[in-house]
């Protein structure tokens, strides 16, 4: 058995584990943390067949507070249902005393609705349920999907396409210069930390790069009024970015987008579509909630305090050096 640590500048070390896993979506990716400050590493606890991958990132405060954040989740080589729960407990262990060794002080680890609907700490730390997602079946019809919006989304898509709206997928790295602008000025209005994508990274991702991703445009003649940047995952369409032009936010034209991007998903065999939470504000991304707990889950965090961190391995009585 062992625990190591896949630095960023491993790209293909870092997606094997990825892409080996039982499943993954597209925030587990080398790619998807390629663009983060501080330190993205991607931690692994193997024994025989069976490993358990994290992707983090480490920051320091201003103070010199080492934390660890994660985005998407620990993934597994087995459906964390029926992992066996010794290996589960020794990668916690692992994990605690690599946190230690780090002198990380707080841990924090957003959870996917789908992937880490049995994922359960055994003895390290606690879930933090919260709202904000969004989860769509793309098996129900058109009808069924819209209803999850709202009671007023239907119409409002009807309104936008007899006001002359349509949707189109973008085709330049002109197209994409224009999503990358608008979505620039919602982060400096929102102050969201997302800012830091530059032109470069949004041409990037449109690119073939061992995940399939899109991004839609709803137009009101030649102008841009919105759009949304989609990623394609094993069974699972993502809303990864969203932006709305200042000037058409009255129309939300992104219900559009979102009533379009349904289909897609649907013809290119997608099953969910995952919108919005994961740790991002909900306002710019769509202005209305689903209404049963199937269609919005929300997620969860996995926070490790300091306190346990500082304790580590004292309330543990198998260590890591027992043979497996």
């Amino acid at each position: 058995m062992s625990f190591i640590t896949v630095s960023i500048y491993d790209n293909t070390r870092w997606d094997r584990y990825i892409r080996n896993a039982h499943t993954f979506d597209f925030n587990h990716t080398w790619y998807y943390h390629s663009t983060f400050p501080g330190e993205p590493v991607l931690l692994v606890y193997e024994e025989r067949d069976d490993y358990i991958a994290l992707p983090v990132v480490m920051n320091s405060s201003t103070e010199g507070i080492r934390y660890i954040s994660g985005f998407a989740g620990p993934l597994a080589s087995r459906n964390f249902a029926v992992l066996d729960n010794g290996v589960q407990e020794r990668f916690e262990i692992a994990f605690l005393q690599y946190l230690k060794e780090q002198q990380i002080s707080e841990s924090s680890i957003l959870l996917h609705p789908l992937i880490h609907a049995a994922f359960k700490p055994l003895r390290t730390g606690r879930l933090q349920q919260h709202a904000d997602s969004l989860l769509i079946d793309l098996s129900l019809s058109p009808g069924m999907q819209e209803a999850n919006y709202g009671e007023n989304f239907g119409n409002n898509v009807s309104l936008l396409r007899r006001k002359g709206y349509t949707v189109r997928q973008a085709t330049s790295i002109h197209d994409v210069d224009t999503f990358a602008d608008i979505y620039y000025r919602n982060s400096m209005h929102l102050q969201s930390g997302s800012a830091h994508f530059d032109k470069a990274w949004f041409r990037q991702i449109l690119r073939p790069s061992g995940f399939e991703s899109t991004l839609l445009l709803a137009c009101q003649g030649t102008q841009v009024a919105a759009g949304v940047l989609l990623t394609f995952c094993n069974d699972m369409m993502q809303l990864h970015l969203a932006a709305t032009h200042e000037q058409y936010l009255q129309h939300a034209p992104l219900h559009l987008l979102l009533a379009e991007a349904g289909g897609l998903g649907k013809t290119a065999g997608m099953q969910y579509f995952h919108l919005g939470g994961m740790g991002r504000k909900a306002d710019v991304l769509f202005a209305s909630k689903a209404i049963t707990s199937e269609t919005y889950p929300g997620f969860k965090t996995w926070h490790v305090p300091v306190q346990q961190i500082q304790n580590s391995l004292k309330n543990y009585r198998q260590q890591l050096s027992i043979a497996v």
